[in-house]
């Protein structure tokens, strides 16, 4: 319980200050959320990873369904070595059949494969879907080799090719290199190349914006309209920070954010962002008579650090009659 408490209920730890976080659910003054969710994801964890961790690897793992499309009968998979360990007998019986002349495998039939495999899986049948090529098996039967004086490797990494070699007494080949390895390399060099220019290239602030949905506008008593919207800004550096908000595509437009007094030369609000942190403004956008041209305007809300001058935008629209 307590793994799957850290494993499972550290989730909400995603949603927030962590420490803050922490040191509010120990001294028990937590929103009641935070204890609904911690319960939630740590009952979900100790059931999945607990008690249905075989029926999780066979029916949800998505890798099994992956690695059978990815693999190739030169693959390196986990392999129990037919060639070698066939015919099973048990170690005395095996001496047994060897004082006859008669050919013996080196395994005993000991199914620690079996017990120590986590979805249950018999190796010595082939590669089968549900195996998600842990090596727990190579490491029980090096272990049961050692002790009866076999070499090792009876079950490991081999391709089914050079099964089919050693049956037929031919020389084994690894090729490691081939169209599929480097068409795979490709692929995953363009994603890591990708990600990388992503994160490096990623902004430091961000903005959201959601128009109201009911009402829409509003029709002031002076003959002008009222749009009211959630802007949520992001700030992803370790200090606090102060942005400008402005609108642009409307001109002539009062933007006024609610709670806020601070505001720029140009009349626009100044908002306050805590550290890696977000935080929402009510947020009204208002025009006089006869200041829209359109039922539907499209504004730009853009967001500008006080310090730094680095801007983000974000689309929306301004409803009037």
């Amino acid at each position: 319980m307590l793994i799957a408490a850290a494993t499972g209920g550290a989730w909400v730890l995603y949603f927030g200050d962590a420490f803050e976080i922490m040191g509010s659910v120990f001294t028990g003054q937590a929103p009641m959320s935070v204890y609904l969710w911690i319960g939630i994801l740590t009952f979900t964890t100790y059931t999945l990873a607990g008690i249905m961790r075989e029926q999780v690897c066979i029916y949800m793992c998505p890798w099994p369904r992956i690695q059978a499309a990815l693999t190739d009968d030169e693959a390196l998979n986990v392999t129990y070595r037919v060639d070698r360990g066939e015919p099973r007998a048990s170690v005395k019986k095996a001496r047994a059949m060897e004082a006859e002349g008669l050919p013996a495998g080196d395994c005993v039939d000991c199914n620690m494969c079996v017990n120590v495999c986590p979805t249950g899986v018999d190796i010595r049948k082939g590669l089968q879907l549900p195996c998600i090529q842990c090596g727990l098996c190579i490491d029980a039967c090096d272990t049961v080799m050692d002790k009866i004086g076999r070499p090792r490797g009876l079950i490991a990494y081999d391709t089914d090719k050079n099964i089919e070699h050693r049956e037929r007494g031919e020389h084994v080949e690894y090729r490691l290199v081939r169209p599929r390895t480097i068409l795979y390399t490709v692929l995953i060099s363009c994603i890591a190349l990708l990600m990388t220019y992503v994160l490096v290239t990623r902004t430091m602030e961000d903005v959201n914006v959601l128009h109201d949905r009911n009402p829409v506008y509003v029709q002031l008593s002076a003959g002008g309209v009222r749009n009211g919207y959630t802007v949520r800004l992001l700030n992803k550096m370790h200090d606090e920070r102060q942005f400008v908000l402005s609108v642009e595509g409307l001109p002539g437009a009062e933007v006024t954010a609610v709670g806020q007094t601070g505001t720029a030369e140009n009349g626009f609000p100044i908002l306050t962002v805590g550290p890696d942190t977000t935080r929402e403004y009510r947020v009204l956008v208002a025009v006089g008579p006869g200041g829209w041209q359109a039922p539907s305007t499209d504004v730009v809300f853009t967001i500008t650090d006080v310090a730094s001058g680095v801007a983000a935008s974000a689309d929306d629209f301004f409803k009037a009659p």
